[in-house]
């Protein structure tokens, strides 16, 4: 994402992603240009956990200038459009921004996840964006929901998905779930010391690969 070679944009870079406490900032960006080199990084990272979790064939991103979608791959010989939406709490950002920690203090409290607020944070993506779909006659292949929130844990994720009731949106055909990376230590075996976590919440695209195979 960013020239090693080139400490002033090393340092630019570590300043945006610092902003607001550190809160979402893997996900920040200050411009137009910024937020292009950081979806095409996410979509890499999701590219990178869908192989390794799921076995897809999938070529790189390619940025699309006339999103959406934010960019395509291949999937096994077939072009296939991704969209990228940041999860994160626009009120608690704020508070962040004005000073707030999200890991100590009142900020830290408010910020913990629980089922209820999970399925339901989901649930209002997929409609607002599957509804936005619909108004312009789109069908979106992919939609991958980036979560930016540092106390969303892949644990807490695996879990609730298990649990969760949720009906697919007819104008987004693939949906998963993104996780910002979680370290473990070296001989940690687990899927996110290796990526970032991915879920696959519902769609077609292990069918379509199959299909494409045999």
């Amino acid at each position: 994402m960013v020239d090693q070679d080139d400490p002033d944009g090393l340092l630019r870079w570590v300043k945006i992603m610092n902003k607001n406490r550190g809160y979402g900032g893997t996900l920040n960006h200050e411009t137009a240009e910024d937020k292009r080199t950081v979806e095409l990084a996410t979509a890499t990272e999701w590219r990178r956990a869908a192989i390794a979790e799921f076995s897809l064939q999938l070529g790189w991103p390619e940025h699309n200038p006339n999103d959406p979608p934010d960019c395509f791959v291949d999937l096994a010989g077939r072009r296939v459009g991704v969209e990228l939406v940041k999860l994160i709490s626009q009120k608690h950002l704020e508070r962040a921004a004005r000073g707030e920690t999200p890991y100590a203090g009142q900020l830290f409290r408010d910020i913990q996840w629980s089922k209820e607020r999970f399925g339901s944070e989901i649930q209002n993506v997929l409609q607002r964006k599957g509804s936005m779909y619909a108004k312009n006659g789109m069908q979106i292949d992919v939609l991958v929901i980036c979560a930016a929130e540092p106390w969303l844990t892949s644990t807490q994720a695996e879990q609730w998905l298990d649990e969760l009731l949720l009906a697919p949106h007819e104008s987004i055909s693939n949906l998963f779930l993104l996780l910002d990376y979680e370290p473990g230590p070296p001989d940690h075996a687990s899927a996110a010391s290796r990526h970032w976590p991915v879920f696959w919440i519902y769609g077609d695209m292990f069918r379509t690969a199959g299909d494409s195979t045999t």
